[in-house]
């Protein structure tokens, strides 16, 4: 069948290649244009520079030249002032300065007193330069003259005045200078190879030229070049007829010193010769450049873009499976050996469809037996009691079976991703809003290798949330690779609901048995107690009760007495919970609470008591409900914790030594009439004391032990005026105490009446006071015995 021919592409390969050499030839030929351009710009500038650098090396030279002669002029006139022999100081100016002609001292009249002349030259009889003398004597400083000239060759005086110790002229020193030796220093710089360096004063007479001709008087450079000094230098870059007739670029610059300028000239051939040849290299690249382009577009027609498109017209039949068409390259470039593997291509796809067509007919018959396992595996899913969840590689969902659907109150989401999971079938963390995060989710932690499980997730139903938990592992191919992430997952509602039983059952539980008490017996639940377990720990021992109790509660009926004990004890029962320690049990309207940590808990614990009493005390404030008073004891050692009782009733306690001296401690608190006591046992294990506010009260023996027992106050809880009552009189309350001990009663009494009088409402020193007065009317009826006797 005959094709139809192909109409040529408007975007083809040929256009696209042919087009971009062009787009970089030009870009070429145009950085070539710049560079030229830039080449050009910086040789000017170049040369500009090194006409810069002559000027200004002339125009230091000359400065110095002048500044030398000027300095030696005035250090030789300060010299004359003090100096007895003149016409040696002038004998040694003048052997400095060999371009000196005279040097003159004159007198205020113009006399010439001493004279130093170059030799051959005649002797001055008058003042060569009246004018000068008499601008010298009326600036009274140092003077230089206009450019003279004595037998065509220029000169130039100078004078400076001779002064007294109070800066008086007393003469006037005159030097005048051959500027020949200018001549010498514009001949010795080198500008290229025929530039040159001249002089000119302000008005533009040439003062030192290497052609002598030009340096007469009244050769200015107005004259000779069509411009002044000042034009020149005022145009930086200059381009005239110099001084030698030559075409010239010139610059200037003027001297510091004297108001004259140093001229630089440069003849334009010097620079025009590299310019040129600088220009002929870069055409010369340029035409390189086009002939190379045109060649390449040439080059790139007949071995890439024909041989390109003979292969578009192969590969076009063999699309239409033409495989016996012919390829017409030979040659024996890359593109050659493109046409050969075509070749070699087409045979091997001829090869290939037909075995292909074999192996589908092969797929087909193992498709078949494939879907029929599905089958039966899908049967086997669907018949798991639990939720079976697969999502593919990719994270999306392939299969859920009926007991997900339940569970997910949907199936499958195709539109679910791993990101979108959670949202997807409304998945929550337990007992929250939050969606649960889905990289946490055990489906897709399978999908990146990982098997976990979790419990605390729940699943927000049409009424209600099911709570669930789920296992997650991946599916691995024979290669290792994950091709699948199956999730198995149940129902736990019922579960729940028995933790929750469980936990409330816990929680009745604390309130008879602390959990502390537990922990302290290294007992996970009540459930693992036994009869006699036991343990012996360091604790304090706190006891607290409400002094004259009784007397309250034979004023209350039974329902009111309980009424009150729980308000009491609602108020007492968080400071001991919030400072480490926990209530071992109520006797009545006794607490004892245990502390495992430290005293210092037990300590804060029975301040923040206290004060939550004051508290308590501001909703009684009625006739009929007075204010209470608590006394609290703490004592601090070894304790034996356990369980004791019979076979039907058993409870937790806490026996010892300790115990019972806390105990008594409490007791005490009735006789000093104070709330909080503690036993050095307790003091000796605070980590600190100075935060608290405490004071030794007594040493005692308690009943049934033969050690006494130091007692200490804690007053922290005093209302502000006795806290700081018996802390101002902390010092003479103990030092009442030892003398009391040491039954020195009658000094003890001024101590403790001290206290009193700082703190009238001190209830021991009122104490000690009273045993102090009864110790001495004692000691009196026993010394009038005597006596009578």
């Amino acid at each position: 069948m005959k094709r139809k021919p192909t109409q040529p592409d408007t975007d083809s390969l040929s256009r696209q290649v042919t087009w971009r050499i062009l787009l970089l030839s030009v870009i070429g030929v145009i950085g070539l244009v710049l560079a030229m351009s830039l080449a050009l710009t910086t040789n000017i500038e170049r040369v500009k520079r090194k006409l810069d650098r002559a000027s200004t090396q002339a125009v230091l030279s000359f400065d110095l030249f002048i500044l030398n002669i000027r300095s030696d002029l005035v250090a030789t006139g300060a010299s004359l002032s003090t100096a007895t022999n003149s016409q040696a100081v002038l004998r040694q100016m003048h052997v400095r300065n060999t371009s000196a002609l005279d040097i003159l001292l004159l007198d205020l009249e113009g006399n010439i007193k001493v004279q130093q002349s170059r030799v051959g030259r005649r002797r001055q009889n008058q003042v060569p330069n009246p004018t000068l003398f008499e601008e010298v004597l009326a600036k009274n400083g140092v003077v230089i003259d206009a450019v003279g000239f004595e037998n065509r060759f220029p000169y130039l005086d100078m004078a400076v005045p001779v002064t007294d110790d109070i800066e008086l002229p007393i003469a006037v020193l005159m030097v005048r200078v051959d500027l020949n030796e200018l001549w010498n220093k514009t001949i010795n710089i080198r500008v290229g190879d025929r530039g040159y360096v001249y002089i000119t004063d302000p008005e533009g007479q040439v003062v030192a030229f290497r052609n002598t001709r030009l340096q007469e008087p009244g050769v200015m450079l107005q004259d000779l070049v069509g411009r002044s000094p000042l034009q020149i230098a005022k145009s930086g870059f200059n381009l005239y007829r110099g001084l030698d007739e030559a075409w010239v670029l010139a610059s200037a610059q003027r001297l510091q010193v004297l108001p004259w300028f140093a001229v630089v000239e440069r003849p334009v051939i010097e620079f025009i010769s590299p310019i040129v040849l600088f220009t002929l290299f870069w055409v010369v690249i340029s035409l390189v450049v086009v002939g190379l382009m045109f060649n390449m577009i040439g080059f790139n027609r007949r071995r890439i873009v024909r041989p390109l498109g003979d292969l578009r017209a192969v590969v076009r039949h063999l699309s239409l499976g033409e495989w016996d068409y012919p390829v017409a390259i030979h040659t024996q470039d890359e593109l050659g050996e493109l046409a050969r593997s075509f070749r070699t291509m087409a045979q091997k796809l001829r090869e290939s469809f037909n075995t292909l067509e074999a192996n589908n007919q092969k797929m087909q018959i193992l498709n078949n037996a494939l879907t029929e396992s599905e089958a039966k595996l899908t049967q086997f899913l669907d018949a798991v009691p639990v939720g079976i969840l697969v999502v593919d590689a990719e994270g999306k969902p392939y299969y859920a079976n009926p007991t997900a659907q339940r569970i997910l109150g949907q199936g499958v989401i195709p539109s679910a991703t791993p990101q979108t999971l959670s949202e997807a079938y409304q998945a929550y963390r337990a007992n929250s809003n939050e969606v649960y995060p889905s990289a946490e989710q055990p489906i897709v932690r399978a999908l990146a290798g990982q098997t976990s499980n979790i419990d605390d997730l729940e699943i927000q139903g049409a009424d209600y949330r099911t709570p669930v938990e789920i296992w997650g592992t991946p599916i691995f191919d024979r290669q290792g690779g994950i091709i699948y992430a199956i999730a198995a997952f149940q129902d736990i509602s019922q579960r729940r609901r028995a933790e929750q039983e469980r936990e409330q059952l816990n929680i009745a539980y604390e309130r008879f048995v602390p959990e502390k008490f537990l922990q302290l017996l290294n007992k996970d639940s009540i459930l693992d107690v036994s009869m006699g377990d036991a343990v012996e720990r360091e604790m304090s021992i706190l006891f607290a009760d409400i002094c004259n109790f009784t007397t309250f509660a034979e004023q209350m009926s039974p329902e009111d007495s309980f009424q009150f004990i729980n308000s009491y004890l609602h108020y007492m029962e968080p400071a001991v919970m919030n400072h480490g320690g926990f209530v071992d049990k109520y006797v009545g309207d006794e607490i004892m609470a245990l502390f495992d940590r430290s005293a210092d808990d037990a300590v804060q614990a029975a301040i923040a008591m206290l004060k939550e009493l004051t508290a308590y005390n501001e909703t009684r404030d009625r006739p009929d409900r007075p204010p209470i008073e608590i006394g609290i004891g703490i004592n601090t050692g070894p304790v034996v914790l356990g369980t004791v009782g019979g076979q039907h009733r058993s409870d937790s306690t806490a026996i010892g030594d300790t115990v019972n001296l806390a105990s008594r401690l409490e007791r005490l608190t009735r006789v000093y009439q104070v709330p909080l006591l503690i036993t050095h046992h307790t003091f000796w294990q605070l980590t600190h004391t100075y935060p608290y506010h405490i004071r030794l009260i007594d040493r005692v023996t308690v009943k049934g032990k033969s050690q006494r027992v130091s007692v200490f106050e804690v007053f922290d809880a005093d209302p502000p005026d006795c806290r700081e009552g018996k802390r101002t009189t902390r010092s003479q309350f103990e030092q009442g105490l030892m003398l009391y001990k040491l039954e020195a009663y009658y000094d003890a009494l001024q101590f403790f009446q001290q206290c009193l009088h700082y703190n009238p409402v001190d209830t021991v020193a009122k104490r000690y006071k009273k045993a102090c007065q009864e110790a001495l009317a004692a000691e009196t009826l026993e010394l009038k015995y005597i006596s009578s006797s």
